[in-house]
């Protein structure tokens, strides 16, 4: 009888060893939904070896960046990381997310078309028909001295229909995103988001300028989302965000993404800011 008492308790012992063992591993694991470049790339080349060091595993999927909230929120993921601080407060779920910190700013660049010449020459630029963006390039242009004024008033194109001249004769033409690097040799020159400048393969020797203002780059740099609540009550999670954030705002990232990508992507003291 007291064999088998014995013997039951070892049992019930192993048991809960191997259970605590589990979840110990489980509770290791962070779980993160990126958008592809650069994001994906830095946290599965820069961060994931840091995190490694610390004794977690991080397990990242790419996923449409329309969904990427909504994943979070529902707790397919622990955070995200593909938008800037604008787009976040634009978020309506019913379980709140927050910025951790924000890590790395996507400037947008000016890139040679079917010009040879200057920039000063260019009389016809394609610039990305998403008002956001389009007000963006046309910021920049104007910060180039290619236009003089810019057709925009309170965060909406001041101009209706697909293209917009200038008074100085510069025809903006806007096109869809996904077309903007397959219609570079119809245009002088071309406005490209940092990011389909990536994904498009576009060599940077082509990029004749770029957004370089401090306090745009410290606005909209991209951010770690995580869930509001759980970061507060959950004492599991805040440690597995905070271990994130961290390896996220080190030199070992920044100087990953410098070496990788120079210039293309800024990602250094006047981005990476802790907003915990």
């Amino acid at each position: 009888m007291k064999k088998s008492f014995l013997c039951l308790v070892a049992v019930l012992v192993l048991c809960l060893t191997v259970g605590l063992t589990s979840c110990n591993k489980k509770d290791k694991t962070i779980y993160v939904c990126a958008s592809e470049l650069p994001h994906a790339d830095i946290l599965e080349n820069a961060v994931a070896p840091i995190l490694k060091e610390k004794g977690y595993t991080l397990k990242v999927t790419v996923l449409d960046w329309t969904i990427q909230n909504d994943s979070v929120a529902n707790k397919d993921y622990d955070a995200n990381y593909f938008q800037h601080v604008p787009y976040l407060e634009t978020y309506t779920g019913t379980v709140k997310l927050f910025a951790a910190a924000k890590v790395h700013y996507e400037p947008l660049g000016i890139y040679k078309g079917s010009s040879t010449g200057a920039l000063s020459e260019g009389k016809t630029f394609a610039i990305c028909n998403d008002e956001s963006n389009a007000i963006r390039a046309l910021e920049l242009l104007k910060a180039n001295g290619v236009i003089d004024t810019v057709p925009a008033n309170n965060d909406k194109l001041t101009f209706t229909g697909s293209s917009w001249t200038s008074e100085n004769g510069v025809t903006v033409t806007l096109i869809a995103e996904e077309l903007l690097v397959a219609s570079m040799t119809d245009y002088d020159f071309v406005c490209l988001p940092c990011n389909t400048a990536l994904t498009g393969n576009v060599s940077a020797s082509l990029q004749v300028a770029k957004e370089v203002d401090a306090d745009l780059v410290a606005a909209k740099a991209n951010v770690l989302a995580a869930r509001v609540d759980d970061y507060k009550n959950d004492e599991v999670y805040k440690t597995k965000i905070d271990v994130l954030t961290d390896a996220l705002l080190s030199k070992e990232v920044s100087d990953y993404v410098n070496q990788k990508w120079g210039g293309a992507i800024t990602c250094d003291s006047s981005s990476q800011i802790d907003l915990r």
